[in-house]
């Protein structure tokens, strides 16, 4: 392990016109899946809302396992259904070390593969708990595969919290992750009906010291108040989805102000319920208030929808080259892709 902080806080950015020369090249004709897809995995992405170990192909969580896992559904009827999926079916995979690296790995190769060539991909804080390992072996393995993909890919870790679980409990962890050096950003995630914001207010604060990308999950399961709590208690510099900001034109009043960028995972708001489609999902809405937005693949081994799908499934919703043109696709500048 370096000791080294990988870089963080630098924010992904829009397409240069050659590039969106390109992308309209490979966008043309978008009926034609596969030939759009190759064109767009040569453009250099940003998946900057991933968790890391859930990021892998279902593959890679059957041949940990040992046996095939059941798809998910489409649709989840309640986020306590989606909780539950995870819990059965892909969490037995991340018993050992051995198959948290290979998760790990396979997620991380999937991006590259991919031309994503920057992530900001969280390591929950409770892995080593759910490994019974000291932090530091965790955060070993997770700088080795960091420095492995490296000529293919940045990988910025992000710490993972869980608002579920009581702070006490992490500050432990959460102390020994950010001594390492190894982490570049903190997110709270999971049901943001659950816990007390004003709980994780250390956790923010000492991220902060040390110079880290503050984001939390708001306004995926609840409305516009808990973007606006989550931004007066936790002063984060990024949302992870944020569409319910979309009801409140003064709430995206207020994010384009502020430059309060929103990660969306547009493939997760419609599996979980959130929206109905790519056609009625709030992403244009928020553009056009001047509201920075950047994607993230969210949880591809449920949601299964890569960066390249993402960008087709809006061509084919609709969305012009002059709105794709205001996304943060690209890498964070001054950035040279591997």
């Amino acid at each position: 392990m370096t000791g080294r902080r990988a870089a963080g806080r630098a924010q992904p950015t829009r397409w240069a016109d050659a590039e969106l020369a390109q992308a309209r090249q490979a966008l043309e004709n978008a009926a034609d899946g596969e030939a759009a897809r190759a064109r767009l995995r040569r453009l250099p992405k940003a998946d900057v809302h991933c968790h890391a170990l859930l990021n892998s192909p279902l593959a890679s969580y059957q041949t940990v396992l040992g046996h095939p896992i059941p798809p998910p559904p489409p649709r989840f009827s309640t986020f306590a259904e989606f909780a539950g999926y995870l819990a059965a079916h892909l969490f037995p995979a991340l018993k050992t070390l051995a198959g948290t690296r290979s998760v790990l790995r396979a997620g991380l190769e999937r991006m590259a593969e991919e031309g994503v060539v920057y992530t900001e991909a969280s390591i929950d804080l409770l892995l080593p708990l759910h490994l019974d390992l000291p932090a530091d072996a965790v955060i070993a393995m997770v700088e080795e595969e960091r420095q492995r993909i490296a000529p293919r890919l940045c990988f910025v870790p992000e710490i993972g919290i869980n608002r579920r679980v009581p702070p006490a409990k992490l500050w432990p962890l959460f102390e020994a992750y950010l001594e390492s050096g190894v982490f570049g950003s903190v997110d709270l995630y999971d049901d943001e009906r659950a816990g007390d914001l004003r709980d994780f207010r250390p956790f923010y604060r000492r991220a902060r010291e040390r110079g880290l990308l503050l984001k939390a999950h708001a306004g995926e399961t609840c409305g516009p108040a808990k973007i606006r709590e989550t931004l007066a208690i936790l002063e984060v510099e990024v949302i992870q989805h944020g569409i319910a900001a979309a009801a409140e034109p003064r709430l995206m009043e207020l994010l384009a102000e502020r430059g309060v960028q929103l990660n969306l995972g547009l493939a997760s708001n419609i599996a979980l319920g959130l929206t109905g489609d790519y056609t009625d999902h709030p992403i244009r809405t928020l553009l056009a208030a001047g509201v920075e937005v950047a994607l993230g693949t969210d949880d591809f081994a449920v949601f299964g929808t890569s960066l390249c799908e993402e960008i087709l499934h809006l061509r084919r919703a609709g969305m012009a080259l002059s709105e794709l043109a205001k996304l943060r696709l690209a890498p964070p500048a001054p950035f040279s892709p591997p």
